[in-house]
């Protein structure tokens, strides 16, 4: 017999379970719970989120892994939505960050008409960086690398990258 779980209790308990760890972290914060059809974003409101985001976004990172591992742990095989956790407007800036360093570095490959190579990164960073270059006319992007060491290659049209 399979159970199904309401959506608000899901987002309840993310955010009772987030709570618990910010508390034992000492962090003194309250958390807006915004709901869509697509995904759940715990929003932590506090005085200090760069403690909370952490150096390039680990602690945020972290948190976020903890709490859809908590919450959907009884759900073996059943994927709920995505749990974002997020302070200070973070995965926002972000994304802007990675979208204007694709811009930067397609006008330099456009410029020096030479592949540029940007510095390793996870694979949903890459990912925003290789839609925001697929609206630049006259570059391409490819991944290359494994692991830890993937990074993208912005290819002026025309040059091939092997």
């Amino acid at each position: 017999m399979t159970e199904t779980v309401n959506s608000t209790d899901v987002a309840e308990r993310a955010c009772d379970f987030l709570m618990g760890v910010l508390d034992r972290m000492g962090i003194t914060a309250d958390i807006d719970v915004n709901e869509s059809d697509e995904k759940i974003v715990l929003e932590i409101q506090t005085s200090d989120p760069e403690v909370v985001i952490g150096r390039k976004g680990q602690v945020v990172d972290a948190l976020q892994h903890l709490v859809s591992k908590v919450v959907y742990r009884e759900r073996s095989g059943e994927k709920g939505k995505p749990i974002i956790v997020d302070a200070g407007g973070y995965r926002d800036k972000h994304v802007q960050r990675l979208e204007a360093l694709a811009q930067r570095m397609s006008e330099k490959a456009l410029a020096s008409k030479q592949i540029v190579e940007l510095s390793p990164m996870s694979a949903h960073d890459r990912r925003i960086v290789h839609m925001a270059i697929a609206n630049i006319d006259g570059v391409s992007s490819r991944s290359e690398g494994e692991g830890d060491d993937r990074h993208i290659l912005v290819v002026p049209d025309g040059l091939d990258a092997k």
